[in-house]
């Protein structure tokens, strides 16, 4: 069995990490948060706007592999930690799976986690999501051994995956309750003593201490930059600049996450847990609705927070797809097998997981760029945004992938910054324009534009007049992967 299970692991765990670095080598600027990252990992010096358990991790995995100081070598680095954080936290689900269900478990559970396209996006960035999603992975594994064989072992164990999980993301700290609960339930049943509750603590506090010990050398850095991101839950980022609850745009990241065959195999899931009463299972089955209620009262909107949810709810849909056979009528059992389930919920991921693999195939902003050169006269002055990332000389690292334009090039965040209108551009001499989605969509989503302010109800307005009296020479949409794919548009404002 432990043979088996480590050939298991490591098949999945292999062909996992190959997948999730397919095509990982776009440039380190077109991500906002990497460049930041890369920075500490050159100087050594860290902001703490998140835990350190990613960060700790690219710096080890620098050190041990002697990487330069290269900005692009590192985030490549810091994206192939997230892919290996991603394959760990596939191989977690996995074993909770084998747990749970035996091996159909760990390979239905394993198999819907691999191809699901968010963990093989998330995957793809230099950034702390897939590690929240490794120590997920390492919570629900322990708060099951803690349920099964409760004991003071067990009760550190999951004190430490917990430390793990909040070392990856201050929202890791909500996987706290859970283990309470299960914790909790034991000592009601008389399984767990109080003395356990000392052994979950120490080894959350362990745990949490060694992967962020920086923080005790830099306590003012870590309280400022806690205070801000509080500050960014509390009140919304850029995202959200309307500052209200967005609970429509979690439930469309909920629907674009998932499938209808999830949907499906969840509700099957849900009363085969009613029917057994087990709590542990109720505690899995509530997770992913509670933390996407949690998220629906912030105030910060990204899909990328969704994920584990996302996780929570493919767990479900697969033993769903184990499950829903034996509560039909016998003679549907036949016709519709957990293996058949299966393999329809694995062809739909895979599906989903197509335009993600072939959206990191394509740059639309090297194609913008090549069309530039190519139809743009050298003597035009471009202004573009800064999601279109043109090579300009306030942008230095962008000149290493791509030299400067023969046109006069400006960057600013918003092209309404240069003018009320257009046409107020084209009287400054600007000639063309580039504008990208990513940057002017905010004032045009369903959860901002209720309450703009005057400033952005003006820029607002420029983007109304640009596209009502102006046609883009050139135009890609903004697609699956925003980052290489921003929804960019060329405008012609006039002659030359």
């Amino acid at each position: 069995m432990p043979q088996m299970l480590a050939l298991g692991a490591a098949l999945l765990f292999a062909a996992t990490l190959w997948l999730d670095t397919r095509m990982n080598e776009f440039p380190f600027f077109y991500h906002p948060d990497e460049p930041n990252k890369v920075d500490q990992l050159i100087t050594g010096k860290w902001n703490f706007h998140h835990p350190l358990l990613m960060l700790g991790t690219a710096a080890l995995a620098k050190k041990a592999l002697h990487v330069p100081d290269d900005r692009q070598l590192l985030v490549e680095l810091g994206r192939w930690c997230s892919a290996v954080f991603a394959a760990g936290g596939v191989v977690g689900f996995a074993v909770l799976g084998l747990r749970v269900r035996g091996w159909g478990g760990f390979w239905v559970v394993g198999l819907l986690m691999m191809t699901q396209h968010q963990v093989f996006e998330l995957a793809h960035y230099f950034k702390e999501d897939t590690a929240l999603f490794l120590g997920l992975s390492l919570v629900v594994v322990t708060l099951h051994v803690q349920h099964r064989r409760p004991g003071w072992d067990a009760a550190l164990l999951l004190g430490a995956a917990c430390g793990l999980c909040l070392s990856a993301k201050y929202l890791g700290a909500v996987m706290i309750i859970p283990a309470a609960v299960i914790m909790g339930a034991a000592q009601r049943g008389k399984r767990v003593s109080a003395t356990q509750w000392g052994w979950f603590a120490a080894g959350l506090i362990a745990a949490a201490a060694v992967v962020n010990f920086p923080v005790f050398g830099h306590l003012d850095v870590f309280r400022h930059s806690f205070g801000r991101e509080t500050e960014l839950v509390a009140q919304g980022g850029r995202e959200n600049m309307g500052g209200q609850v967005a609970i429509f745009e979690y439930i469309r990241i909920f629907v674009g996450d998932t499938n209808p065959v999830v949907w499906v195999l969840v509700g099957a899931e849900m009363i085969a847990i009613r029917r057994r009463g087990d709590v542990f299972d109720w505690t899995m089955g509530i997770f992913p609705f509670a933390f996407m209620l949690l998220l629906c009262c912030s105030t910060k909107t990204n899909d990328r927070y969704f994920l584990p949810a996302t996780a929570g709810f493919h767990y479900l849909a697969a033993l769903g797809a184990l499950d829903l056979p034996g509560m039909l009528p016998v003679k549907w059992r036949t016709r519709l097998t957990p293996w058949k389930l299966a393999g329809v919920a694995l062809l739909v991921n895979v599906g989903l997981l197509v335009p993600y693999l072939v959206a990191f195939t394509h740059d639309d902003r090297r194609e913008m760029l090549d069309w530039i050169g190519a139809n743009v006269p050298a003597s035009a002055v471009i202004a573009g945004e800064e999601r279109a990332n043109l090579p300009v000389t306030t942008r230095p690292e962008r000149l290493g992938e791509r030299p400067l334009l023969a046109q006069r090039a400006m960057e600013t965040p918003f092209a309404a910054d240069l003018g009320d209108t257009p046409q107020a551009l084209a009287g400054k001499g600007i000639r063309y324009v580039v504008v990208s989605e990513s940057n002017y969509g905010i004032f045009f989503r369903k959860a901002t534009t209720g309450r703009l302010t005057p400033e952005m109800q003006r820029k607002r307005a420029f983007y109304v007049a640009l596209f009502k009296d102006y046609q883009p020479v050139w135009e890609r949409e903004r697609g699956t992967v925003i980052y290489l794919h921003p929804g960019l548009r060329v405008y012609r404002l006039g002659a030359g």
